[in-house]
């Protein structure tokens, strides 16, 4: 997806993937039209050296991010809407499977990325692609929800892996968001904690971290009553 190039549509709704998906793991969501535009970004690939305030200016001036926007994500996605959140006026964030810091992460999270950081990519994208890894770290899923989410991964680009990964377990924001926090969250998550209050957080009984996925009926419910809410003001 590329950005306007006209002026700055007003009001949308902005929803980033995890580290190793894209805008396909959103695809459910455009089965049933929300009540604001949707729009599903790829994530940018962080430049060499590029550390969290510059890759989430980057990010929101390639999106021109405005106040009337609500922005969120999932995972990763969900960091970096933060990131942008504490560093500007937006409507709301909003965290599917998300978290506001690294200080969510599982504690096995760190540990792993250091011990893959200086392994080659062609043995450690095996292992997250096969099918017990991605039970574990999505739970409940039908098989082409696993195929879709393994044809993610193997699309993602080196460095998006190297250099976010690193990202991932260090995005610790200057202070909390100015605005409205929203979560949905599966109780089964085992990458990522539910975020604490003063968050708005609904959980959902069974759901892993890939809830976007395979709760897409409940995602779409919980948005769209989010939008009316934030519609309402």
């Amino acid at each position: 997806m590329n950005p306007t190039k006209n002026a700055r549509p007003s009001g949308r709704l902005i929803l980033w993937p995890g580290l190793a998906a894209d805008e396909r793991m959103y695809q459910g969501l455009r089965a049933v039209g929300l009540e604001r535009e949707l729009l599903c970004p790829r994530l940018l690939v962080p430049q060499v050296g590029e550390c969290w305030p510059d890759y989430a200016r980057r990010t929101a001036t390639q999106w021109q991010i405005g106040p009337a926007d609500l922005i969120g994500g999932c995972s990763f996605g969900s960091l970096l809407a933060t990131q942008i959140a504490c560093r500007q006026p937006v409507q709301g964030l909003v965290l599917l499977a998300g978290a506001l810091s690294s200080t969510a992460l599982s504690p096995a999270a760190p540990w792993l990325q250091r011990l893959a950081a200086p392994l080659p990519l062609a043995l450690v994208r095996p292992l997250l692609a096969s099918k017990p890894f991605l039970r574990a770290l999505f739970g409940p899923a039908r098989p082409e929800q696993l195929a879709l989410a393994q044809q993610m991964l193997n699309d993602t680009p080196d460095d998006l892996l190297r250099r976010g990964g690193a990202l991932a377990v260090s995005s610790f924001p200057p202070g909390r968001p100015g605005c409205p926090v929203v979560a949905l969250h599966g109780d089964a998550d085992r990458v990522l904690r539910p975020p604490l209050a003063p968050v708005q957080l609904e959980l959902v009984v069974g759901a892993g971290h890939g809830l976007v996925v395979s709760h897409e009926a409940r995602v779409r419910d919980f948005l769209q009553r989010q939008l009316r809410r934030f519609a309402a003001g």
